[in-house]
């Protein structure tokens, strides 16, 4: 049975990212996108409030996520956004909880600094993993297969879209399209969807329907509020999940 590498995993202001940290960032992120320049991704880092960074045992970078937070006024209300940008974890290391242990940390408090407003994670979605990662673990989230999106989070997330990629947004399909703007494409070997995939999972399908040209590069624009309710139901799934996982290899022994 393969032994699942660890990963510890950190919050660091953008500003402490050295340029040689920055490097390393790059290098791991070339590895799995296709049409990467390197002047565009430390632009978009720069941009960035913080960023998430994953570690080995020994030290060395194996992935990281992006984070940037702003306020919004929607309707008269002022509604607090965490966007996540560029997120990568090296194939070896994935399956791990420690990136989502820590972006949970980094919302919750968020949402506790936030009190008196909404709180919503913002992602713009590539592949349909990062989809999912939205769509298992928040209970208000859109888009979805199963509800319609409600006005008031169309409103957030033109006026998010409209901040983070100017021109760039359709408000009739929810797609960040990649005219007047830099995207980069997941390569195909990373995140593909097969018919079986599509056949055997709703959102999965939805995903496929809904942005059609992820594999050129399309993002899909998708939000979840933020709930403190998070920091209890989370942390169970994972836990039940690795409870499972060992109940499962027990037997196969």
């Amino acid at each position: 049975m393969a032994i699942r590498k660890k990963l510890k995993a950190s919050t660091v202001p953008i500003i402490l990212v050295t340029d040689d940290l920055a490097d390393k960032m790059f290098k791991i992120f070339e590895t799995y996108y296709e049409k990467t320049n390197y002047e565009h991704f430390i632009r978009d880092l720069r941009s960035k409030d913080k960023v998430i960074l994953l570690k080995d045992t020994a030290g060395d970078i194996r992935g990281f996520s992006t984070i940037v937070e702003f306020n919004l006024i929607i309707n008269g209300r002022e509604q607090h956004i965490v966007y996540s940008g560029d997120t990568i974890i090296v194939s070896d290391f994935r399956g791990t909880s420690a990136l989502t242990m820590e972006f949970l940390k980094n919302i919750l408090k968020a949402k506790i600094k936030n009190l008196n407003k909404p709180v919503w994670w913002l992602l713009v979605s590539k592949g349909y993993k990062t989809y999912l990662l939205l769509a298992n673990n928040f209970i208000e989230y859109f888009p979805r297969y199963d509800k319609e999106t409600i006005v008031e989070v169309k409103s957030i997330l033109k006026d998010s879209t409209d901040i983070l990629f100017p021109g760039c947004y359709c408000e009739d399909t929810g797609i960040v399209g990649t005219e007047n703007n830099e995207h980069e494409i997941l390569k195909s070997t990373v995140a593909p969807i097969s018919e079986e995939l599509i056949k055997k999972y709703p959102r999965i399908k939805f995903f496929n329907d809904i942005n059609p040209n992820w594999g050129q590069g399309e993002e899909l624009a998708c939000i979840g509020r933020v709930d403190l309710m998070l920091g209890i139901v989370h942390p169970f799934k994972i836990l039940k999940k690795v409870f499972l996982k060992k109940k499962s290899n027990k037997k196969i022994k």
